[in-house]
Order: structure tokens, then C-alpha cells, then sequence
């Protein structure tokens, strides 16, 4: 038996974007969970909601709710958001967006923000996506440093992006924009995508893991619910008891269909992982 427990584990409002927010909290509620792993997604938390945003709004129904936020994971797949873009406008773009969760982290009582890597052409150099995403990070984490709020960079599977697909270019983006507030998110299934581990994580960055994020996969889908795929949950949770890991675990299950009947499917997977923790 593991010795994750309930009250760390959160969900991700993502799965519900056809949903109510407030739907969204009494649903967490009904499942039993705390912790909410906030995403930055329509129509729930965007700066496309409205010319000025009622954060502190959201904010103060989250803590009313008795809900904390371990860490805000701004939408970056679904909305133009590309920190490595070659369109110099794009870039800014993105980099103000993200800004924006930033600088407000803590009016949830939050100091991690999770930041991807961005996209490249594919037939543009690598080098030139990789550059961009990296002074991107810079700028980011610069800002990030006035708002007392680290940076997590996750690893994404190579259905998303080619720039930071494994741990080694995870800790080689962390190493080459240097600053200390930069930590790391680890998603088990671009792990799994990458023939990797969690303990390859850990190994190279330690306590620098801010969140992980345990979702199930196949070869050719991920974030699946738990008991879907091919993941080994067990391996998964002995690596976090080895490690003495003690922050939050997120169940993130985001494949579209799940969003038709959102509660459903988390209860299936927080179901399944109740099998393994205490």
C-alpha cells in the first residue's frame, strides 16, 4: 500500500470545459478530493472571459469551497498560446497570457505555475523552436521571481511538441536559462511515451519536482483514466514512496470524450487508484 492519501491528490478542471465551474467544484466535492490542479482554460479561467477577469472572484469561491491549489497549469495546447513560435508577435503574445497566471498565483494561495515548452515547424531548424522557448522561459521565470512564483516545466509527449520530450532536455532547458525558480512537473504518460520512468525524474532533479501529474496510456493515446492503459500504477506510487515525494499527485484524464461526462470518468480513476494508496 502506498503511502499517497486522498487529501493529496486533485483533479483538473480541463476535463470539465463543458461545464460550469461551480458544476466543477461540487462535482470535486462529490469525488472526495481537496485539491484542485487549476487550468487556465475556456471558459473557466482565461483572459478571453472578460476585458478584466474576476480573479479574486474565482479565487475566494475556490477557498470558500474548502479547495486548495497546488499548482496552475495554463491551457497551452488548445488556445494560441506557443512560447517557441517562430511569429515574433505570436511569442509575445504567449508570454503576456501566461503572465497573467503569474502574476495572480497567489490570490489562490498558489507559487507554481506550469509552463510547456512550445511548438516548432517541422521543417524549421530545431534549434531556432529551442532557442525561442528558452528565452521565452527566461523572460518568464524573470517575472515569475517578482511574484515570489516558480515555474514548473513539464516534459510533453511528442503529440504535442518535439522541444522537451524527456527528462535529460526537461533538466537541459532548467540548466541552460539558469534561474533557481525554475522546478520541473512530471506527466507519467510523456514518461511512459518516452520509454522513461519516474525515477529517471527524480534522479536528475530531485526535490526540484514541484507536481506530478499520473494518468494512464497507451502507445498512441495518453492521460488516460486509470485501468485504460498499460501504465504500471503500483511502480508509479513506490517510486514517489522511495523518494519520500510529499506534494501534491494530479489525476489528469483530458481525452475528449471524457469531457461529455466528466465526473464519471474521474470517479472510475480515482476509484482504480484507491486500489494502491492509503
Amino acid at each position: 500500500m502506498s503511502n499517497l492519501t486522498m487529501d493529496r491528490l486533485a483533479i483538473n478542471n480541463f476535463t470539465y470545459r463543458r461545464y460550469s465551474f461551480n458544476y466543477f467544484m461540487e462535482s470535486a466535492k462529490r469525488l472526495g478530493v481537496s485539491q484542485i490542479e487549476l487550468s487556465g482554460c475556456h471558459p473557466h479561467f482565461t483572459i478571453y472571459e472578460a476585458e478584466n477577469f474576476d480573479v479574486k472572484g474565482l479565487a475566494k469561491s475556490i477557498k470558500d469551497a474548502g479547495f486548495t491549489v497546488p499548482a496552475i497549469e495554463p491551457e497551452q495546447n488548445f488556445l494560441p498560446v506557443n512560447i517557441a513560435a517562430s511569429n515574433e508577435y505570436l511569442r509575445n503574445q504567449s508570454i503576456e497570457q501566461l503572465k497573467f497566471y503569474i502574476q495572480n498565483a497567489h490570490e489562490f494561495d498558489c507559487d507554481k505555475v506550469i509552463v510547456y515548452p512550445g511548438k516548432a515547424f517541422m521543417n524549421y531548424p530545431h534549434s531556432e523552436a529551442w532557442k525561442h522557448s528558452r528565452e521565452s522561459v527566461f523572460k518568464l521565470s524573470e517575472y515569475a521571481k517578482e511574484h515570489d512564483v516558480t515555474i514548473l516545466l513539464e516534459g510533453v509527449s511528442k503529440f504535442i511538441s518535439d522541444l522537451m520530450m524527456d527528462a535529460a532536455t526537461v533538466k537541459r532547458m532548467m540548466d541552460e536559462v539558469g534561474n533557481d525558480n525554475i522546478g520541473c512537473c512530471v506527466n507519467s504518460s510523456a514518461a511512459t511515451l518516452a520509454g522513461e520512468t519516474l525515477e529517471d525524474y527524480f534522479v536528475l532533479m530531485g526535490d526540484r519536482i514541484g507536481i506530478i501529474q499520473l494518468s494512464d496510456s497507451v502507445e498512441d493515446n495518453d492521460q488516460l483514466v486509470w485501468g485504460e492503459g498499460d501504465q504500471d500504477l503500483k511502480k508509479h506510487l513506490d517510486t514517489l514512496d522511495k523518494y519520500d515525494y510529499q506534494g501534491a499527485v494530479a489525476l489528469e484524464v483530458i481525452m475528449e470524450e471524457y469531457a461529455y461526462e466528466a465526473e464519471k470518468h474521474y470517479r472510475n480513476c480515482i476509484s482504480y487508484v484507491k486500489k494502491y494508496i492509503g
